[in-house]
């Protein structure tokens, strides 16, 4: 850290600034790999998808010439459970009525309805976010930095917002990290993150 405290002039020996970017380094990787995993909704999302794609092919078996018979077919097998006595308790959710076994047929179809509504709106509810995501381990790291900048080497953490460029002494010193730490992340990547931690810490203050 000799040539960072060099061309940002604080003290190269002051433990606590050297221990709290040790710590920085050491933490990001941990947070790139947990913050921005995103395979448990990726996974949730597939069985959803599996499930309305299931569901889907059920119901047109169901209606298909193959199994006209169904509605007979069912009351048969509900005499059979019910030891040759009709059940007068089946709840026609359906609101189908009259051939022999329609009630049946029809809350099945009515169930498997529902079923599909429920897996749409689980596949809906994991699909990824539209626009460009957040990168919630670049953010936590940008936040240890400006604790860094701000209330060790006590330099204002902010931006040019005026002119956009962002080319302030604390831009600089977030980008010079990240230039060392993760070469992928953009100077627009540092910029959008910036933005978001100055007004977080604005908003903080009293």
């Amino acid at each position: 850290f000799a040539k960072l405290s060099m061309q940002f002039a604080f003290e190269s020996g002051d433990e606590r600034i050297i221990r709290e970017l040790r710590a920085l380094f050491r933490r990001y990787p941990l947070d790139k790999r947990v913050l921005n995993d995103n395979s448990d909704e990726q996974e949730f999302r597939k069985r959803y998808q599996t499930l309305k794609l299931e569901t889907e092919r059920f119901r047109a078996l169901l209606s298909s010439s193959e199994y006209e018979d169904l509605e007979s077919d069912l009351s048969i097998a509900a005499l059979h459970k019910n030891g040759g006595a009709a059940d007068p308790d089946i709840p026609v959710i359906g609101g189908a009525e009259g051939r022999k076994g329609s009630a049946y047929l029809a809350d099945l179809h009515y169930l498997l309805s529902l079923l599909l509504v429920a897996a749409e709106s689980g596949s809906e509810r994991f699909a990824p976010v539209k626009g460009r995501k957040r990168n919630f381990a670049l953010e936590n790291t940008v936040r240890r930095i400006a604790y860094i900048w701000s209330d060790e080497i006590k330099r204002p953490f902010t931006l040019d917002y005026h002119q956009g460029s962002g080319l302030t002494p604390a831009h600089e010193f977030v980008k010079t990290i990240f230039a060392k730490l993760d070469p992928e992340i953009t100077e627009n990547d540092v910029k959008t993150s910036m933005r978001r931690i100055v007004a977080e810490r604005n908003s903080a203050e009293p």
